[in-house]
């Protein structure tokens, strides 16, 4: 194993992690010791950026040898030397086995793995396996569906051509989970076009059938299981590259990586917990989960917008 210590800033920046120990100790890079301020600049664990993605990485101490469960904290550096008082970055949790972080922490964990997860969260109806396992796919299905998330991420190119001149449409993959762009290619020139909504679509393409209005597409919307191309192009050779995410398809026991689980385990189980509380109209219960699911989102949002670069997203439970 490599790179389990993680950390997510913006790109160009440097990053140190700390790693404390279940008493509380602090690595000095020979071993565990009580925390001394003197001592600090001895405890940084040096990260990596990966080129300019803003994903910084590190290998977790092998001369750390005591199996356990580790804090990790990333800093962002501020001066020359790492600093008392330099910036939280991120927050990490590493089940260490001695010699590598154990399989169900290393990254995403198993159907099974999870399901058992959220029965030890507090959901004790064992005779719900399948509702459990359905609230689990329809959960990862509404998050990926409203927000892009690099851990649960498996981003797909496909082309599509428009031969009969006066058509406007392309057809929507069958696994297409968020439409990240659409590109149209004319010989050696590329424009990504803009999207717009339906409603916006029609007011600025009104009539399709009229010859008139086709042109170098510019805008595209997506509707009805198609995406709709205006304004009509004017010409068969144009070539269309879409861009998307892959929907997440259906959990079951024997799935290899139940997305979110890796990064977001505890967030995902809350909102799995609320919507089938929610199923057995156990609505305090439901409530609970609801208010800890939106708090966590809002920890998911700020760091996935370090990592992505994006503004400010909007996250209510009723929303998705």
């Amino acid at each position: 194993m490599a790179n389990e210590i993680r950390g997510v800033a913006p790109t160009g920046l440097t990053l140190y992690a700390r790693i404390i120990n279940s008493s509380g100790n602090w690595w000095n890079g020979t071993t565990f010791e009580a925390y001394s301020a003197g001592n600090y600049a001895t405890y940084d664990v040096a990260l990596t950026e990966q080129g300019a993605s803003g994903f910084y990485v590190a290998d977790f101490p092998v001369l750390i040898t005591t199996a356990g469960t580790y804090e990790i904290v990333s800093y962002i550096q501020s001066g020359a030397t790492p600093a008392q008082g330099d910036a939280v970055a991120n927050t990490q949790r590493i089940d260490w086995t001695g010699s590598s972080v154990e399989a169900s922490t290393a990254w995403a964990i198993t159907g099974s793995e999870f399901y058992g997860y959220v029965l030890r969260k507090g959901f004790k109806r064992t005779d719900k396996s399948t509702e459990v396992y359905e609230a689990i796919t329809d959960c990862i299905q509404a998050l990926r569906r409203r927000f892009m998330f690099d851990e649960a991420e498996v981003d797909t190119t496909t082309t599509d051509t428009i031969v009969t001149l006066g058509d406007y449409k392309l057809s929507v993959e069958s696994n297409m989970g968020l439409l990240l762009n659409v590109i149209i290619q004319d010989g050696l020139t590329a424009n990504t076009l803009m999207q717009v909504s339906k409603s916006r679509f029609d007011e600025l393409y009104p009539d399709a059938a009229n010859t008139n209005d086709r042109g170098y597409p510019e805008h595209f919307t997506v509707y009805a299981g198609n995406i709709y191309i205006g304004p009509v192009p004017d010409q068969t050779s144009y070539v269309y590259r879409i861009n998307y995410s892959q929907r997440a398809g259906t959990v079951v026991s024997s799935t290899a990586g139940v997305p979110f689980t890796a990064l977001y385990r505890e967030v995902l189980c809350d909102y799995v917990l609320a919507t089938l509380y929610h199923g057995l109209e156990e609505y305090d219960k439901a409530g609970y989960h609801e208010q800890k699911f939106e708090r966590g989102m809002i920890d998911v949002i700020r760091r996935e917008r370090k990592n992505s670069g994006q503004g400010t997203f909007n996250v209510h439970y009723q929303d998705i």
